[in-house]
């Protein structure tokens, strides 16, 4: 028999990983969707980023969902929701079919995250909270690899709809298992904590949250850090090796899946640190740090060859694991039976910057290369580097909060 906690985890981490593939597809089929529904690069900005703001517009009410009705029911809800929205992407024929796919995605993922890390908080020791959170960022990040050359190939020889479809009836069995393995708390009496709030109070408990000293740092970098890493992967890293690079969807697939497995082997690594070398703050600075010198590079030393690219890409990927250390940071600051809306009212940025950096660079992209003209190595160049001066400006404000570390110090 297999323990509860055990069972949430393998439930958790599969779940998590259709999230991911669903929020990164676009990266690989976004030239074949230019081409077939004739799309401009800001049309492509907008479809990809509807995702990520329906997915962030919809936190406020997951976090009172998870906190009133549980985490059960909850992430069982959302995936039957995830499971229509990809139908409908399979289906769409236009660009606005396409878009509210990706809006009922944006709502069907909008749980997939957050609700583990409640189950977490509750079924294992709090010390053990990255690195829970870190298998389950890293194993969902298999849906990001799944994303690049695996879905380059299946679109190649079945075509994307194909995939979706395929994805569709995953899900359904998504939803099966987590009938199966989820469980809202050891102590049934303690399983929804906001059960008796009205809905006024539940909303006072979201503003007690945004009002905390620690709250405006945190959201700073969890707005930017995991944008930026996603906008390249989940959007321009495809175009940009195309463009650049003359890669067909196979080869682009090729690199982008080291970048993806660089991700999915980095939040294995940075979950344990925290216990390691007690911080959680200097271990976010390094990381972080890391991904502008790797995007610092690009901008500034054109003619970059396809080996050092991957390279580049494949160690963002692998830096880009230290963002678990700001869910870590999150959980030991606000109360546990807040712990739902905490963890949703923060993830509104993870996802809300991830649709504002895709929707802008969509837009300066149309404005760089309009449409017919293909964009050059310099107009990329010029994106990344936009998006190294948003991380930049995020970090320097949050390394003004203090740290959480996870032992005190004596």
């Amino acid at each position: 028999m297999i323990p509860v906690a055990w069972r949430i985890l393998l439930c958790a981490c599969l779940s998590y990983t259709i999230s991911q593939f669903y929020r990164s597809a676009n990266a690989v089929i976004g030239p074949d969707l230019m081409t077939e529904l004739a799309l401009t690069p800001e049309d492509l900005g907008i479809l990809t980023g509807a995702f990520f703001l329906t997915f962030s517009v919809s936190q406020l009410p997951v976090g009172i969902a998870l906190d009133r009705w549980g985490p059960r029911r909850t992430i069982i809800t959302t995936l039957v929701i995830a499971f229509i929205g990809a139908l409908a992407f399979a289906l769409g024929r236009n660009l606005l079919e396409l878009s509210l796919a990706r809006v009922v995605l944006g709502f069907g993922c909008a749980a997939l995250l957050t609700g583990p890390m409640v189950l977490f908080s509750r079924w294992f020791p709090a010390d053990r909270f990255a690195t829970m959170s870190g298998i389950l960022i890293a194993i969902g990040n298999l849906g990001v690899v799944a994303s690049t050359a695996p879905l380059a190939w299946l679109a190649a020889a079945y075509g994307w709809r194909t995939a979706f479809y395929l994805t569709a009836g995953i899900t359904v069995c998504l939803i099966g298992l987590s009938f199966w393995a989820l469980q809202d708390h050891p102590d049934s009496a303690k399983a929804r904590p906001g059960k008796t709030e009205s809905l006024g109070q539940a909303l006072r408990g979201v503003g007690a949250i945004i009002r905390h000293p620690a709250f405006p740092n945190l959201f700073a970098i969890i707005f930017c850090a995991y944008a930026t890493f996603i906008t390249i992967l989940g959007l321009w890293g495809g175009p940009y090796l195309h463009d650049v690079h003359g890669m067909d969807a196979k080869a682009r697939g090729n690199v982008l899946i080291f970048m993806a497995l660089g991700a999915a082997g980095g939040y294995f690594i940075w979950g344990p640190l925290d216990r390691v070398f007690n911080t959680r703050k200097w271990l976010l600075a390094v990381g972080l740090g890391s991904q502008l010198a790797c995007l610092a590079v690009i901008i500034a030393m054109p003619g970059l060859s396809v080996f050092v690219i991957t390279a580049l890409f494949t160690f963002m990927g692998v830096m880009n694991g230290c963002i678990v250390m700001i869910f870590a940071h999150a959980s030991s600051v606000f109360p546990a039976e807040m712990a739902g809306r905490a963890i949703t009212t923060l993830n509104i940025g993870t996802m809300g910057g991830g649709a504002f950096q895709q929707i802008l660079t969509g837009f300066l992209m149309g404005r760089l290369a309009p449409r017919g003209q293909v964009p050059t190595e310099t107009d990329y160049r010029i994106l990344f580097g936009v998006q190294f001066v948003i991380l930049l400006s995020a970090l320097l404000f949050y390394l003004r909060a203090p740290d959480a570390r996870p032992k005190p110090v004596a």
